[in-house]
């Protein structure tokens, strides 16, 4: 247990950022919880427990990128019952995270009604409707928690195509499917206990076996290609090839099933498809993030002068962006008539996909010696802005003027982006330029 404790702990706690996230979460729940039990009518006193589970989330952050690293290290194998602790470390930090969501819901339904905790302790059916509620919230948050971290597991261990789609798939489940169960009114606690039970021997299972499971696949690979010559054959220009551009449609596919499988779910409202959408579209144009790193063997390689090397870079992005780009369109124009999306909203969602795509490529050619705080800040800004105008998009009396404006407003934020990546490459330090030896041994 005390393994496991100290797991749970660096989890919060690992980092200068993540406690102070997990300890300003906890001064904001706390507070939230205060008024709404102490004083009447404080229902708007939510807002500041919400920011707070947001932040206690936040806090936990280092969970999957520990339990990445740690699930392929040698240790955990040494270590006695190691896999186990580690799965049982992250079934706690599960259960903690959702706490502050089961203990609010009920103080924000009294509150609500004017009441207090005390006070509803002496109705019995109405302690029954809370203790309901404080339950059905508590599966609830875990499930979503699960599910979230599960989606930064893939992003952050796999930052490839098959991460980012493993990823994007999860997010499907994340925002179509409780969705759909509150419409329908399918949502209850002995449902939520189900999945949880189902999910959770599942993946414990898998995890728990996945060692045996390895070494039987490697002893069937070696018996299957033993004497055997192995070739294999890559197609593809050389300098899209080593760029990693040179296959758009892996990133096509990953892209697409979500977003396909995601109208199952037959859910309402173009908003939630816009969002969904213009995040595929940043997405597709992040890959130009490795673009430094990956064209300093270039650079080494040829007679390259720096302004024609980032006029071939910035060309070999494009055509794999613009391929990844119009698929995307055509997926929008497609699930807008099926979801029978106003063609207003799609003649202005279409302007936004492209901008998203453009800005996150000159974001990610920007990125010339890592991530600092100043890219961190740029592609924040970019991603709030694009969301917000998703929003504005959405209402059902938009002004298509200011919408078009502010989508103008952004193609002048993308030419000042690309010229100072133009700019940043003309004076691009290689031994700064690196690539990321970690991404390139998971086959990046």
């Amino acid at each position: 247990m005390k393994a496991v404790a100290r797991l749970v702990w660096s989890y919060f706690m690992g980092t200068l950022m993540n406690r102070v996230f997990t300890i300003g979460g906890l001064v904001l729940i706390s507070l939230s919880l205060y008024m709404l039990t102490m004083q009447l009518k404080a229902g708007e006193m939510i807002w500041p427990g919400i920011f707070g589970i947001f932040a206690f989330f936040f806090g936990s952050s280092l969970l999957p990128v520990m339990f990445g690293r740690l699930s392929r290290s040698h240790s955990i194998g040494v270590l006695p019952y190691g896999r186990l602790k580690l799965l049982v470390s992250v079934f706690v930090t599960i259960i903690v995270v959702s706490i502050p969501a089961a203990i609010l819901a009920p103080a924000v339904v009294v509150a609500g009604n004017g009441g207090r905790l005390t006070e509803v302790a002496r109705h019995p059916e109405h302690l029954t409707f809370v203790l309901e509620l404080a339950g059905l919230t508590f599966t609830s948050a875990m499930l979503f928690a699960g599910w979230l971290y599960l989606a930064i597991w893939f992003m952050s261990n796999q930052r490839n195509m098959m991460g980012f789609g493993k990823a994007l798939l999860v997010i499907v489940v994340i925002v179509f499917a409780p969705a759909r169960d509150i419409r329908e009114l399918s949502i209850s606690l002995a449902w939520n206990l189900q999945q949880i039970a189902v999910i959770w021997i599942v993946f414990g299972a898998g995890f728990l076996l996945w060692p045996r499971y390895k070494a039987v696949l490697a002893r069937r690979s070696r018996r299957r290609f033993a004497g055997r010559a192995l070739t294999r054959g890559v197609t593809g220009r050389e300098f899209d090839l080593m760029l990693g551009t040179s296959n758009p449609w892996r990133w096509v596919a990953a892209l697409a099933i979500p977003a396909i499988l995601a109208t199952r779910f037959e859910f309402d409202g173009s908003a939630a498809w816009l969002y969904f959408l213009t995040i595929f579209s940043t997405v597709a144009g992040a890959i130009a993030g490795e673009a430094a790193g990956r064209s300093r063997a270039l650079w080494l390689r040829g007679d390259w002068s720096r302004e024609r090397l980032f006029a071939q870079v910035e060309q070999s992005f494009w055509w794999h962006n613009g391929c990844v780009l119009g698929v995307l369109m055509v997926l929008m124009v497609a699930i807008g008539g099926y979801v029978e999306v106003p063609a207003r909203t799609l003649a202005a969602g279409l302007p936004l996909l492209v901008l998203g795509t453009v800005l996150s490529t000159y974001l990610g050619l920007l990125v010339t010696q890592g991530l600092r705080w100043i890219e961190c800040a740029l592609a924040t800004t970019v991603m709030v802005a694009l969301l917000v105008l998703v929003w504005v998009i959405a209402e059902d009396d938009a002004d298509l003027t200011v919408v078009f404006m502010l989508e103008a407003m952004l193609a002048v934020l993308a030419l000042v982006l690309r010229f100072a990546a133009r700019r940043r490459w003309m004076r691009i330090d290689w031994m700064l330029s690196r690539p990321n030896r970690a991404l390139i041994a998971r086959g990046a």
